[in-house]
């Protein structure tokens, strides 16, 4: 199995690159841990995992910004490198911390792929109901499953989906009509884009528990995905909500210590508690006092 797992070559996604790396030693990970790294105007360092240079894909579609598409961009360069046709790819998002070793569900099949579920992907939803409508071949709607990050699939059909993936996720998002039906201005565009072109090149998913949101109260998954800040409460993050936010990405200057004793959720705990082992080394080496992860 090898893992991958796409981010900018900047500050903001450097640090979440490296908390993902020393989570995924600690957690006793073995298979290759591979950055696809979108390029920007700086300097390309401070990965501490194997890298992969792509292109940056984000202004592709004009004059908007649309990060999500480094994603599928990046993977569609990385497929072309030589690699085993039947390699299993498990697909991370950045902002990801390992509690435990994902463990592979055996030999995959050309066709047969795991994924976790995300309610918000439903097809019977207004909104997708309608982009399936504009943007998949009739005689595959009913193959399109509610799934997304994290993904394991085979790199053979990884190969075979990946431009048609990147193709979806920028038709979708260009779509006005669509967009003005999706929640969050279409962030998710990706993810259908993903969605749809798995169906339509005949790729079926596992439904999978690979990942727990911060927010979930929950360390049952071997993944921490901290899409979302931390609440001082433990309770769910809600975009308007008015009550503070104990910590968050968004707000994250490395390498603070950040708070771990007033986390109060289980998932909140365990992130903070790597965040400030990792913290803890980088100060200590900038300082002089210990030698940082590598």
């Amino acid at each position: 199995m090898r893992v991958i797992f796409s981010c900018e070559n900047t500050t903001y996604m450097r640090w979440q690159a490296e908390l993902l790396h020393y989570t995924y030693a600690r957690a006793g990970m073995r298979a290759q841990l591979t950055a696809l790294v979108s390029a920007t105007e700086e300097p390309l360092g401070g990965f501490t995992c194997e890298t992969c240079s792509v292109s940056n894909y984000k202004g592709r579609l004009g004059r908007e910004v649309y990060e999500p598409l480094n994603k599928p961009g990046g993977i569609c360069e990385w497929v072309k490198k030589p690699g085993p046709a039947d390699e299993a790819v498990l697909i991370v998002d950045p902002d990801s911390a390992f509690v435990r070793p994902v463990e592979q569900p055996g030999s995959l099949r050309r066709g047969e792929a795991y994924a976790d579920a995300h309610d918000y992907m439903l097809p019977e939803l207004e909104y997708n109901r309608l982009i399936l409508e504009r943007h998949c071949r009739r005689e595959f709607r009913g193959g399109v499953q509610p799934v997304g990050i994290y993904v394991l699939i085979r790199r053979d059909d990884l190969t075979a989906l990946a431009a048609r993936w990147l193709q979806k996720a920028m038709e979708i998002r260009s779509d006005k009509v669509c967009r003005a039906k999706m929640p969050h201005g279409g962030w998710i565009s990706e993810m259908l884009g993903y969605a749809i072109a798995a169906a339509e090149c005949g790729v079926r998913h596992h439904i999978s528990h690979f990942a727990q949101t911060t927010g979930s109260g929950s360390l049952h998954c071997p993944i921490i995905h901290y899409c979302f800040p931390i609440n001082a409460s433990g309770r769910h993050w809600q975009k308007e909500q008015q009550e503070p936010v104990l910590w968050s990405k968004w707000g994250y200057q490395p390498w603070e210590h950040p708070p771990v004793g007033k986390a109060t959720t289980a998932e909140g705990r365990e992130l903070l508690r790597g965040l400030a082992e990792l913290a803890a080394a980088r100060r200590g080496a900038r300082n002089g006092y210990s030698r940082a992860f590598a």
